[in-house]
């Protein structure tokens, strides 16, 4: 019999403070492996003025919450653009202190694996705190933040970044060096795992990881059971922000036939929130159903036939798309980063260009006219959501946990 594990996970954030869907992930993890007998220990962060932030036990785990020393919580950057931003950035590209108070945690609990997510604020000096006390290192990148000081790879008017400025340059060139502290780095998406690599990744190896969450025990019946009107019922499930590409759903709606029995919900929060309100004013066929958790969201998946993700950024590999095929949604989404790998055309949805609002019209009316547009559906969106299960995804991180562990125990005794 295997023994139990000591998982050390960090991420900046972890609930019930939550940004994004990093958090839910880093959470599912975590309580998978409790569930199977490990202990896990959460170190994450919070601002200046919750500290000393009580230990607190989670669903088994335990959580450990200090502030990274800066300027600023990283989570109070939009209140601080200009100079203290950069400022910011400097000191995370090595906060010793972050370090230094991670060490007292490393000593104290002595993890056989730390595995960190989203290191904004503790920055990479804490792989070389771990890898120093001989504890291997995994990291799961969720985003851009190693190439890009915006972690989206987008310009300041949201467009594809293409030619990096001198100082995003410097940026990633130190944060790629830092990842020699790493022994394995996951990637959700085989998209951004070639991109950190193409950029010169100095992890011991390279992996892909999906993504897993709790598949929906009535999944199958709803997913049986969807009536034939649903296909003309389009849902966004997004942060409503431009690279989210809501504009370009609200243009598609505007090329549709007025007579074409079609219906667009969008659900979430952001600084476009205004526009999606008024856009649903004008129009009867579009619906605002402002931001939606638990039994509420569950109703919208179980409603709408077809998830759209219309994105203009390099999404890496969204959790919504998972949670849609579980209810047996389909996806029309955009051809760009991550999003292609979870797309099998024709059977599980369609792509389109980035931003092309009239081949996202041209789709939505296939899709809301023929019944027979996706005629496997059913099977392969079960299969899809199958791939990528909570419990697939435990399986590979604990493989690739008892490997580093495995060669920490083989180095120490020769």
């Amino acid at each position: 019999m295997t023994r139990p594990l000591h998982v050390m996970v960090v991420n900046n954030l972890y609930p019930p403070l939550m940004a994004g869907g990093a958090e839910r992930i880093v959470a599912f993890l975590c309580k998978g492996l409790v569930q199977r007998g490990h202990r896990v220990t959460v170190v994450s962060t919070c601002g200046p003025d919750m500290e000393p932030y009580p230990v607190e036990q989670r669903d088994g785990v335990e959580v450990i919450r200090f502030f990274p020393p800066n300027l600023y919580w990283s989570f109070e950057r939009s209140l601080n653009p200009g100079p203290r931003k950069w400022l910011w950035h400097a000191k995370d590209a090595w906060n010793r202190d972050a370090a230094r108070r991670l060490g007292t945690i490393l000593d104290g609990a002595r993890p056989d694996i730390l595995h960190s997510h989203l290191i904004d604020g503790f920055s990479a000096a804490i792989w070389a705190r771990a890898r120093a006390d001989g504890v291997p290192v995994v990291h799961t990148a969720h985003d851009y933040h190693l190439l890009c000081p915006r972690a989206f790879l987008l310009t300041h008017d949201w467009r594809l970044c293409t030619r990096p400025r001198v100082h995003c340059r410097l940026y990633r060139h130190w944060h790629i060096r830092t990842t020699r502290h790493v022994g394995l780095f996951a990637s959700p998406s085989r998209f951004l795992l070639d991109l950190h690599q193409r950029a010169g990744l100095r992890a011991g190896a390279g992996t892909v990881v999906h993504n897993g969450i709790p598949l929906p025990p009535d999944a199958d019946d709803i997913r049986q059971n969807r009536p034939p009107d649903s296909r003309g019922r389009f849902l966004m499930l997004t942060r409503l922000t431009v690279e989210k590409g809501v504009e370009t759903a609200l243009e598609a709606m505007a090329i549709l036939p007025r007579d074409l029995p079609v219906e667009l919900s969008i659900a979430g929060k952001g600084p476009l929130a205004d526009k999606v309100r008024a856009a649903a004013a004008a129009d009867p066929r579009i619906r605002y159903l402002g931001f939606l958790d638990g039994p509420a969201k569950v109703e919208a998946l179980t409603r709408a036939g077809h998830l759209l993700l219309p994105s203009l950024w390099f999404e890496n590999a969204p959790v919504t798309i998972v949670e849609a095929a579980a209810y047996g949604l389909g996806l029309l989404g955009s051809d760009i980063g991550g999003i292609p790998e979870f797309v099998e055309a024709g059977r599980t949805g369609f792509l389109f260009r980035p931003g092309d609002a009239g081949a996202l019209a041209t789709l939505m009316a296939r899709l809301a006219r023929d019944p027979g547009a996706l005629p496997e559906l059913p099977d392969a969106s079960a299969a899809l959501a199958r791939r990528f299960s909570m419990e697939r995804m435990i399986d590979d991180y604990e493989r690739h946990y008892r490997a580093l562990a495995g060669a920490r125990m083989a180095a120490a005794v020769a």
